[in-house]
């Protein structure tokens, strides 16, 4: 599908050899929002961004904007089951609010409920104008997404029975139908074999208890089945970040008051807030730490 708008932008699904263009204009606009809003900027390296478009290329929904043959604007997002997950909608600085993003969120809006979604969210930044697009589309306010970040200092000792094991898609698979409700293992496939992060599976004296991943010392995603498995998992995934002297760094959604009063426990900071906007609740989010605004 190729539609020619009246300002001679066309709008395209994105192709293979768009990737590397896409990441150029996420970064340009993911700086001038940072710039804009004032908020801390620490935007992914380049090689994360080309990765996770990659993936989302291959196993979501993802269509450009192009003017005078140049990408301006992009909007992807993923179905996995029932849940459609806006990955991305960025369009160049100085081209905002002129008719040209909308008819991309609204194509892959329309592409998810195509592939049977219910229900639809996304991790939404500070931008006025995005929220404005997402709740005029039913994407309304459910709670923010929190990120600490900071130098572990006060680790609780893991309680008695706990242990870990090398995660396995099979296994973040069963987390995830109880606590996401769906089990994405093309995900949890990329995680594993293609980005190769350092993936762990928590049990207790045999008893599956939940995962987490690990990377440069960011923490997610991660989950658990119980809430009584939320210190464990915690300490054994800050543990595994905070090796080698990093500084550990996660996001939580605001229904995760484990994970919030265990990062301010453990001695890190609040440094940005963003939103969480859905058109219906889902899973049990309590339990869970999102791996970023990607895939969630």
């Amino acid at each position: 599908m190729i539609d020619r708008g009246e300002s001679g932008v066309v709008r395209r699904p994105a192709r293979p050899e768009d990737v590397e263009a896409a990441a150029d204009l996420f970064l340009v606009a993911v700086a001038d929002l940072h710039g804009r809003s004032g908020t801390p900027a620490t935007p992914p390296p380049r090689p994360v961004v080309l990765a996770n478009y990659g993936h989302i290329l291959r196993t979501g929904v993802f269509v450009v904007a192009e003017s005078g043959g140049r990408m301006v604007a992009l909007a992807n997002a993923i179905v996995r089951d029932r849940l459609w997950f806006l990955s991305g909608f960025w369009t160049l600085p100085g081209l905002q609010r002129r008719g040209i993003g909308g008819p991309l969120l609204r194509a892959v809006w329309d592409a998810g409920r195509d592939a049977g979604a219910e229900t639809f969210f996304t991790w939404s930044s500070v931008d006025v104008g995005a929220m404005a697009s997402y709740m005029k589309l039913g994407l309304l306010p459910g709670t923010q997404i929190l990120s600490f970040a900071g130098t572990a200092r006060r680790l609780p000792a893991v309680p008695h029975g706990f242990e870990l094991r090398p995660l396995t898609v099979a296994a973040a698979a069963a987390v995830d139908r109880g606590i996401r409700g769906t089990a994405r293992t093309m995900d949890h496939s990329f995680w594993i074999d293609e980005r190769r992060f350092d993936a762990c599976e928590v049990v207790c004296e045999g008893r599956q208890a939940g995962y987490f991943y690990t990377s440069g010392g960011v923490i997610g995603p991660a989950a658990w089945l119980e809430g009584r498995d939320a210190e464990a998992v915690l300490a054994l995934a800050f543990q595994r970040a905070a090796a080698g002297g990093h500084e550990v760094r996660l996001a939580t959604t605001g229904f995760n008051h484990a994970a919030i009063r265990f990062a301010l426990g453990a001695g890190l900071t609040l440094a940005s807030f963003s939103h969480l906007l859905l058109s219906g609740p889902f899973g049990h989010l309590e339990h869970y730490l999102p791996s970023g605004p990607s895939l969630f």
